[in-house]
C-alpha cells in the first residue's frame, strides 16, 4: 500500500480540523452548559444503574416528571470523563468533527471539484456550523445526518441499490437515543423516498425501477420511522422532542433556536457573521443547482434547499444545512453548466477533473491515522478525570465566561451547608453548577422541557414581584448571578443580602444572615 494512497485529501483535512480543534477548542467548544449537566446525567445513571425519570437538580422542579431524553449520550460522555476527564470529551468530539470533515472532503475529491475551492467550501461550512460546535449529543446528529444524506445521494446516483439503506434502521435506533436530531434524518429520508416516487409516477430516471423497488423502499421508510420508538421511555422520547419543538419560549428566548432575522436585530457582529456565512453558503449551492440541466439533476439535490430555509426560521438547523450541502455540492459541481464552462475558458478553480472513482487504499488503512491519532491522545490524558476542573492536563475554561475565580467560595458553601440546599442562578450556570456543586440544587438551567414555557418566560421577565415571590415561596439564601443580570439590581437593593465574591463572569451573593464558611466572624 504506497504512501501516498493513505495520506489523501480527506487525511490532510482530518489532520488540519483535529488540530485547528484541539488547539481552538480547548476552551471555546467547552461554552454550552450542557457539556457539563449531560455528563453529570450520564454519571448519575451509570452509578444508580437506573434511568432518571423525575429531576434530581433543581429546586423549583424537584421530583416532578422528566426524563433524560439524550440517555445514551449521556452514558457515553460519562464514560469518556470517567477515563479521561474533560480532556477525553474534547478529544473525542474534534474527533468526531474532523472524521466528518474527512468525509467530506473525500466527497469532494471524488467530485473532480479543483482541491484549492474544495478546501474553501470545507471552510466555509465549517464556519457555517462552528456556533453549534459543542461537546454535547448534538455532534452526532450532525454526523449523522451527513451520512444518511451522503447514503441517500448515493442510492440517488445509482452508486449504491435501495438496500443499502437498511443499515439506516438501526443507525435510527442508536440516533434516537442519542439526541432528537433523528427527527430531521427521518424528514430528509421521507423527502428524498417521497421525491424518488414522484418521479417514477412521472416517468423521469430515479433509483426507483419497479413496484419491487417502491415497496421495498417504502417498508425500510416505515421501519425507520418505527426505530425511534426502541428506547427505553417508550412514547415519552418522542413526546418530549415535540414539546420542544412546539415551545414557545425556546424559540423565542434561547439564541441557538432563534431565526435569522432575531439574530440580526441583535446587531452584534457574531450574529452578522453568523448569518453572512450562512447566506454565502445558501447562495454557492443554489447558484450551482440553478445552473444544472433538469434532466441531469436528481432529487437528493434538492434536499439541502428545505435545510437552508429552516435554517432561516431557526439558525439550530444551520449545521444540519452546512453538511447536506456539501455533499449537495460535490454532486452537482461536475454537472453544473456555467462550471463546465468557466473551466473551458481556462479558470483553473472551476476546471473540472476526471471522476477518481473509489480512494485506492481501502477505509481501514485510511482510518489508521485517525484512529492512531484519536488514541494516542486519550491515552495521553489518562488520569485527567482526578484532576480538579481547574487542572485539566489541556482543557481550560473561559473565565469570563464561567464563573471560574468562585470556585473556591462555592465548594466552601456547599459543604457548609445541608445537601440540597437551593441556589438562585442566571440559566448560564445551571449546568455549571450541576457539575461543580452536585450539593447543591439549581433555579434553572437549560433543560426547558422540564421547566416549561410559563416559567422559562416568567424567569426572563420577571418583574420585582416575581423575584419577591420566589424568595419567599423557596427561602433560598444563595444566589450565582451573571454581572448584568436584570436579578443583580433586586438583590443589591436588599440590605439582608451581601456579595461574596465577584469575578468576570459572575457574582455570587448571599444571605446576611448566613456566615460564609471562610469568614472568621
Amino acid at each position: 500500500m504506497k504512501l501516498k494512497a493513505i495520506l489523501g485529501f480527506d487525511t490532510w483535512i482530518f489532520g488540519a480540523v483535529w488540530i485547528l480543534l484541539f488547539v481552538a477548542g480547548r476552551d471555546r467548544l467547552f461554552r454550552d452548559p450542557g457539556t457539563f449537566a449531560h455528563t453529570v446525567i450520564g454519571e448519575r445513571i451509570l452509578d444508580t444503574g437506573h434511568l432518571i425519570e423525575r429531576d434530581p437538580f433543581s429546586f423549583t422542579r424537584f421530583e416532578e416528571p422528566w426524563i433524560a431524553q439524550q440517555w445514551l449520550g449521556e452514558c457515553i460522555m460519562a464514560v469518556i470523563h470517567r477515563i479521561a476527564g474533560l480532556d477525553g470529551l474534547l478529544v473525542v468530539t474534534v474527533a468526531l468533527i474532523a472524521l466528518l470533515y474527512a468525509n467530506l472532503a473525500a466527497r469532494i475529491e471524488r467530485s473532480g471539484m479543483d482541491l484549492v475551492l474544495g478546501s474553501l467550501i470545507l471552510a466555509l461550512s465549517m464556519a457555517v456550523a462552528s456556533h453549534h460546535l459543542h461537546v454535547r449529543p448534538h455532534i452526532v446528529t450532525i454526523v449523522f445526518m451527513a451520512a444518511v444524506y451522503g447514503k441517500l445521494c448515493n442510492v440517488d446516483a445509482k452508486r449504491a441499490g435501495i438496500g443499502s439503506l437498511a443499515w439506516l434502521i438501526p443507525m435510527f435506533v442508536i440516533w434516537a437515543n442519542i439526541h432528537g436530531g433523528v427527527l430531521g434524518g427521518l424528514l430528509t429520508l421521507l423527502l428524498s423516498v417521497a421525491g424518488w416516487t414522484l418521479a417514477w409516477k412521472l416517468g423521469w430516471d430515479g433509483p426507483i425501477r419497479d413496484r419491487k423497488h417502491l415497496a421495498s423502499l417504502w417498508s425500510l421508510t416505515l421501519l425507520s420511522f418505527a426505530a425511534p420508538f426502541v428506547n427505553p421511555y417508550g412514547l415519552s422520547l418522542p413526546a418530549v422532542w415535540l414539546e420542544i419543538m412546539r415551545s414557545k419560549a425556546v424559540s423565542e428566548l434561547i439564541q441557538e433556536h432563534a431565526s435569522v432575522i432575531t439574530l440580526l436585530q441583535q446587531g452584534d457582529a457574531a450574529s452578522f457573521a453568523t448569518v453572512t456565512l450562512l447566506l454565502s453558503l445558501g447562495f454557492f449551492y443554489i447558484a450551482l443547482l440553478a445552473g444544472t440541466d433538469r434532466k441531469a439533476g436528481r432529487i437528493a439535490w434538492l434536499i439541502p434547499v428545505v435545510w437552508f430555509l429552516l435554517s432561516l426560521t431557526r439558525i439550530r438547523h444551520t449545521p444540519l444545512f452546512a453538511v447536506t450541502a456539501v455533499v449537495a455540492i460535490a454532486e452537482i459541481f461536475p454537472h453544473c453548466a456555467w462550471v463546465r464552462r468557466l473551466g473551458d475558458k481556462g479558470l483553473v478553480t472551476f476546471r473540472v477533473r476526471e471522476w477518481i472513482g473509489e480512494p485506492q487504499a481501502g477505509f481501514l488503512a485510511r482510518a489508521l491515522l485517525p484512529t492512531a491519532v484519536t488514541g494516542m491522545a486519550l491515552l495521553t490524558f489518562l488520569g485527567s478525570a482526578q484532576l480538579p476542573l481547574t487542572a485539566q492536563k489541556w482543557v481550560t475554561l473561559d473565565g469570563t465566561h464561567w464563573p471560574i475565580g468562585l470556585l473556591p467560595e462555592l465548594h466552601a458553601l456547599e459543604k457548609d451547608r445541608p445537601s440540597g440546599s437551593p441556589i438562585f442562578n442566571d440559566m448560564l450556570f445551571g449546568g455549571f453548577l450541576i457539575y461543580q456543586t452536585p450539593g447543591l440544587r439549581v433555579f434553572i438551567d437549560d433543560r426547558c422541557e422540564l421547566y416549561g414555557d410559563d416559567f422559562l418566560f416568567r424567569y426572563v421577565r420577571a418583574e420585582r414581584s416575581d423575584f419577591d415571590a420566589w424568595l419567599k415561596e423557596y427561602h433560598y439564601e444563595l444566589a450565582l448571578l451573571l454581572p448584568d443580570s436584570n436579578y443583580r439590581k433586586y438583590l443589591e437593593e436588599k440590605p439582608d443580602w451581601q456579595v461574596v465574591k465577584d469575578c468576570p463572569a459572575a457574582i455570587l451573593f448571599q444571605k446576611r444572615s448566613m456566615e460564609y464558611p471562610g469568614n472568621d466572624g
